[in-house]
């Protein structure tokens, strides 16, 4: 039951979070624009205190709940290694946690983080909501706008406007090329090896990980 519920949760949120980002209308943002303040570096550098303890509380009482519910990255990575899955059982093994490795990432996030504005965008590389935000913006919405210019076209031959055509473009070359190393690593780290991005590259989840060793619900296994 507690797996049905988190999968259903799941997918719910990477569903509006994925459209928050497809949404050219700007009908969404009205509705479900509270789904990004939830997020936990958006709500860090806003300073809201309320949703960062939120976070917390829930790392503390039921483990990285966020990385596996909450942040869209951590739900694509499951989605692809659910179907890396598929092909070949029992294929995980254990390996010791790479410590020099999420640690220093996390430093490098941090010192980039408060040295300004103009390092913003380095600490972004590395955040999760900020990098599954430039893929769904440069690679799902393009595709996303197509298919409903397409509907439109069609519809006009039928005398419906019930969909309008709307301008496909990509705002920055190298915005674009970021997002598609991203997804590119990201599917390959996930297709050989689940979340690894969360256990050794990303800086929340090296937070959240360091929290939920101290989870009150956190599994606990017999030798």
């Amino acid at each position: 039951m507690l797996r049905t519920i988190r999968l259903t949760l799941a997918i719910v949120f990477f569903a509006l979070v994925t459209f928050l980002f497809l949404d050219f209308t700007g009908t969404l943002h009205g509705w479900m624009g509270w789904m990004a303040k939830i997020q936990f570096l958006p709500a860090l550098l806003a300073l809201n205190a309320g949703v960062v303890l939120l976070l917390v509380a829930l790392t503390l009482l039921f483990g990285r709940v966020y990385c596996s519910v909450i942040c869209p990255l951590g739900v694509f990575q499951d989605v692809i290694s659910r179907f890396a899955g598929k092909r070949k059982k029992n294929r995980f093994r254990y390996s010791p946690a790479r410590k020099w490795l999420r640690y220093g990432m996390l430093a490098v996030f941090a010192v980039t983080l408060v040295a300004g504005v103009r390092f913003h965008a380095v600490a972004s590389l590395l955040e999760p909501y900020s990098s599954y935000g430039r893929i769904a913006s440069s690679l799902f919405a393009p595709v996303y706008q197509w298919g409903n210019n397409l509907l439109a076209y069609l519809a006009e031959r039928a005398d419906s406007y019930a969909f309008y055509e709307t301008e496909v473009w990509i705002k920055s070359l190298p915005t674009f090329i970021i997002a598609a190393l991203t997804f590119v690593v990201l599917i390959i780290l996930a297709w050989r090896g689940g979340r690894t991005y969360c256990n050794t590259i990303c800086p929340v989840g090296t937070v959240l990980g360091f929290l939920s060793g101290y989870s009150l619900f956190k599994p606990v296994i017999d030798t």
